[in-house]
């Protein structure tokens, strides 16, 4: 492992974060491998494959009306070789709906895998699982519902 990879798959997950919350979904698609699998919501969302992924993304996202913020915090990357690691990254996540009056915000963990193909790092595997999830009403803030992992 190089100091150099550390720092590509770092700007890879900065990367997917970025685009997912501009809405760039086929540069999204990009990052990740042509057989790519997610798991969303602790698994409860599940797909195989970039363009399922990306589908799923640009479907459930791309609305102007909704706007998303995606924050990746305390990376730790492990190496499986000199071509495959995992990592572990501390999610902070808000999702505004202001049209149905709700916003969700949370904390999760998601675990990735990572290849490098063709020389470029990709995201092979994805997903995370929630922490905590709130949802709120935008326009005052009241508490609708809370779930927690503990």
């Amino acid at each position: 492992m190089r100091h150099d990879d550390h720092e590509q798959i770092l700007a890879l997950k900065h990367a997917y974060f970025r685009t997912l919350d501009l809405k760039e979904f086929d540069r999204l698609g990009e990052l990740l491998t042509e057989d790519c699998e997610a798991g969303y919501d602790g698994g409860n969302l599940s797909f195989t494959g970039r363009a399922a992924i990306v589908e799923f993304l640009s479907t459930s996202l791309s609305d102007p009306g909704i706007i998303s913020e995606h924050h990746g915090h305390h990376p730790e990357i492990n190496w499986i070789s000199d071509d495959e690691a995992m990592g572990v990254w501390y999610l902070e996540d808000r999702v505004i709906i202001p049209a149905a009056d709700l916003e969700i915000g949370g904390t999760a963990f998601y675990e990735d895998r990572y290849l490098r193909v063709d020389g470029h790092w990709r995201i092979a595997a994805t997903g995370y699982s929630r922490v905590f999830e709130e949802r709120r009403a935008f326009s005052t803030r009241e508490l609708q519902s809370f779930t927690s992992r503990f």
